[in-house]
């Protein structure tokens, strides 16, 4: 029986010859393109993707799904209320123009001058109009801010989000906890095909709206 990942993975070549608009809803096609690749890659090769993958292989999962799960929690943000829909998707362009504006103080440091010599043209300038306007809010203030019950699903895939937010700065290291702790500790190893179901799922939901205006053919 197909699964919920393969049912949106068999939706990719409507996706992609979606029209592309600037807004919430080319935002979402775009992220359920990346979600379906990267997620397609760790179903489709020797990963342990649930509580017996190894240390080396979460280094990988965890990493990389912690990425998947922020644009999920945004994309319910984004299309839980449609009369909020265009507004809150001003608030992720705010955010963006916001991380961009620092990475590119960051870069335009004297130390930097030659790497940013070298990708001249490669990076956009930040542009000097954009005032620091309303972002958005943290996952927390996110989730507790949506209409829809959304149940089982985010009580699980949230910790699942912090867990592998903690593995993604490095600080799950072995090391670190027989520092802190002064003894040998585990740390969760998550069941991430549960979390990838989850996630297609509401895909599924939000693509088959979005098929009733004819954004995805």
């Amino acid at each position: 029986m197909p699964t919920d990942f393969d049912n949106l993975t068999a939706e990719l070549p409507a996706l992609r010859k979606a029209s592309l608009s600037a807004d919430a809803d080319g935002f979402f096609v775009q992220e359920v393109l990346r979600f379906c690749s990267v997620a397609g890659t760790l179903l489709g090769n020797s990963f342990k993707l649930d509580a017996s993958a190894s240390v080396d292989e979460r280094y990988i999962t965890h990493v990389l799904t912690r990425s998947l799960l922020e644009n999920y929690f945004t994309v319910l943000y984004l299309f839980d209320d449609p009369a909020q829909k265009a507004a809150r998707y001003e608030e992720l362009k705010n955010s963006f123009k916001e991380s961009y504006r620092k990475l590119m103080t960051d870069l335009s440091a004297p130390t930097w001058q030659k790497f940013m010599q070298a990708h001249q043209g490669q990076l956009e300038p930040a542009d000097p109009t954009w005032t620091k306007a309303k972002g958005l809010p943290d996952v927390n203030t996110m989730l507790t801010a949506l209409r829809n019950n959304y149940g089982d699903r985010l009580s699980y895939l949230y910790p699942i989000y912090r867990i592998t937010s903690f593995d993604t700065h490095g600080r799950s290291l072995g090391t670190i906890f027989d520092a802190v702790f002064g003894k040998t500790c585990n740390f969760p190893v998550l069941n991430l095909k549960y979390a990838f179901e989850l996630v297609a799922n509401q895909y599924l939901v939000v693509l088959n709206d979005l098929r009733k205006t004819g954004v995805v053919p």
